[in-house]
């Protein structure tokens, strides 16, 4: 158990350390695969299952990224989505994109029962509920568009929650589990026979060619093909960073009474959002609250947020005080679709994932079986919504201009209000200081550094410069 007050995920408290060793030198594989989180972990090992030997290059620890700091629900429920993806997409895009979450579901249960992965996990049934009479009809519209794209889902007023909802989405058979767990798991059998996975390694480049040749403070690797699965790339050269915008998110989970712990998993809409499930925590079972959600960097005072969640803990499950205390940040692409494929249009050996808008168990596990499709050269069903380069419905357009538009008024404005601040390696936008974690938040593209100055998230791979 963690010292009171500290922030930790519980995801990586109750796992070992890893100890993989630094790439030294120079190496050669098949393909080469850089972070270790969702993404690069099942990417790599699908690839090694293939026959293909793999490189799994990650910054730090595996897992020990925005995977590490997750709500860890699987499921193909996220939020109220089916309703706009019908709008922007048409119904065959959404039900492509509902049938690829379930399979990406199912894809972590067999892997978890074929390989026999102790990661907790365990079926349950995700609800989207609300306590607004103004989002009821929203509710309702959803559970119908969703049934309808043959999703499990269905509408209820029926809840196990500890306070009356007006109505709820509730999508049957979900999961969750302990991502971390996991994922090192899948880790153990990447290594060997002429495999690797390489920590405390930074890919500072990549240069596309026959071979690849990928880049590190510690000595160059070719492959075929590379995987950049750093949540935003950390190569600009696709400008993924004009088309997803990166939210911090907060969570708490500790102790309640056995009665109150939800069997289901629980997601508000209409109001501020909280998001519930329970952690398997040995013989006993916490409880885990998340939301607070905004964009990165736009706001130093962090604390709050915690406080907010606490207060509606102790109000609505009596919670005293959480053991572990959490945060973390995802990014959202103006179409609410990932983007999977090639780094840029040219691009016939680099690939990446991102964008996965709050939903990275199932839509990271689905972009790495793309990918290794992709790799391996077998087509994929799904591959053309998620397309990397696909052409933005009229739906995003607005939202592509209000989101770069505050992007840009934080590279002119910032310098004003903010000018003893340090700038982000990425490109030069100001830093904001974040009380709560002690970091440094790039509010243009999420970048991350902590107070030494070091790179916690991308797309910066440089540290700040030092006076």
């Amino acid at each position: 158990m963690p010292e009171p007050g500290k922030f930790v995920s519980y995801w990586i408290d109750s796992t070992p350390a890893t100890g993989y060793p630094s790439l030294d030198g120079p190496a050669s594989v098949d393909v080469a695969v850089v972070g270790g989180g969702i993404v690069g972990v099942t990417a790599a090992y699908l690839l090694k299952q293939e026959g293909l030997t793999v490189a799994l290059i990650e910054r730090g620890s595996i897992a020990t990224g925005v995977t590490g700091y997750t709500t860890a629900k699987v499921t193909s429920s996220h939020n109220l989505i089916y309703s706009d993806l019908v709008r922007s997409f048409g119904e065959d895009g959404a039900r492509t994109y509902g049938r690829s979450n379930e399979a990406a579901l199912e894809k972590i249960a067999e892997l978890t029962e074929t390989l026999g992965i102790d990661c907790d996990f365990e079926r349950a049934d995700n609800f989207v509920y609300t306590e607004d009479p103004g989002s009821v009809a929203r509710i309702q519209e959803e559970a119908d568009v969703a049934a309808r794209l043959g999703l499990p889902a269905s509408f209820t007023t029926e809840t196990e929650l500890p306070f009356p909802v007006l109505g709820a989405v509730r999508f049957a058979n979900q999961a969750q589990f302990n991502p971390r767990k996991y994922l090192l798991a899948l880790a153990e059998r990447i290594d060997g026979d002429g495999s690797h996975v390489f920590e405390d390694t930074v890919v500072t480049g990549v240069d596309e060619g026959h071979p690849c040749d990928v880049q590190t403070g510690r000595g160059s690797l070719e492959a075929t093909d590379v995987i950049v699965a750093t949540h935003m790339p950390i190569l600009d050269r696709g400008l993924f960073f004009t088309k997803v915008h990166p939210y911090r998110s907060y969570a708490i989970a500790g102790d309640v009474t056995a009665d109150k712990i939800p069997r289901g998993m629980y997601i508000s809409t209409g109001g501020s959002t909280r998001s519930l499930r329970s952690i398997a925590d040995g013989d006993n079972r916490l409880l885990l609250v998340g939301g607070e959600g905004h964009r990165t960097g736009t706001d130093p005072d962090t604390i709050k947020f915690y406080d907010r969640l606490e207060a509606w803990a102790n109000e609505r499950y009596g919670m005293e005080a959480p053991r572990y205390r959490w945060a973390t940040q995802d990014n959202v692409s103006v179409d609410k679709v990932p983007y999977v494929g090639r780094l840029t249009r040219g691009s016939d050996h680099v690939f990446t994932a991102t964008g996965f808008g709050k939903w990275g168990m199932t839509n990271g596990t689905l972009s790495a079986v793309i990918l290794t499709d992709k790799i391996v050269g077998r087509a994929n069903e799904w591959a053309a919504l998620y397309d990397s380069k696909r052409l933005k419905p009229a739906a995003a357009a607005q939202r592509f201009l209000t989101e770069n538009g505050e992007v840009a008024a934080h590279f002119v404005g910032d310098r004003f209000a903010h000018g003893s601040n340090p700038r982000c390696t990425h490109l030069g936008c100001v830093l904001r200081k974040n009380t709560g974690e002690g970091t440094w938040d790039c509010p243009c593209h999420g970048s991350r550094f902590d107070a030494d100055g070091n790179v916690i998230q991308g797309p910066a791979i440089s540290p700040l410069k030092k006076g």
